[in-house]
């Protein structure tokens, strides 16, 4: 993780057991010995990651601006592909020229 989080890899079984144990995809809260640990599992890889309060921080920092740059390219889709579309449409028709130019049904 580029959050600062260090690779752990379980060396006993007992340390595998407990890995096995945290919820995949889900960031766990650890206290030991009177400090806060983060422990992100990778059981697939049979590894975590582990940091403690300021590398979560930097996690959720990334996790929040990911947030924002994903919502952004979406929104950035969401208008290429309204724009593509207009074609579709076969022009504009009656009624929608610019107002005070005799185009269209009701002149103004």
């Amino acid at each position: 993780m580029a959050a600062g989080f260090k690779v752990i890899t379980p060396k006993t079984a007992a340390q595998q057991q407990k890995l096995q144990q945290l919820p995949p995809g889900h960031v766990a809260m650890v206290n030991r010995k009177g400090r806060t640990y983060y422990v992100f599992p990778d059981a697939a890889h049979n590894q975590a990651y582990v940091g403690g309060p300021h590398e979560y921080q930097a996690y959720q920092q990334m996790r929040a601006a990911n947030h924002v740059a994903n919502e952004q390219l979406e929104t950035a889709e969401m208008y290429q592909d309204a724009a593509m579309s207009w074609g579709t449409w076969g022009g504009w028709g009656m009624g929608w020229g610019p107002m005070g130019m005799g185009v269209g049904v009701g002149r103004f």
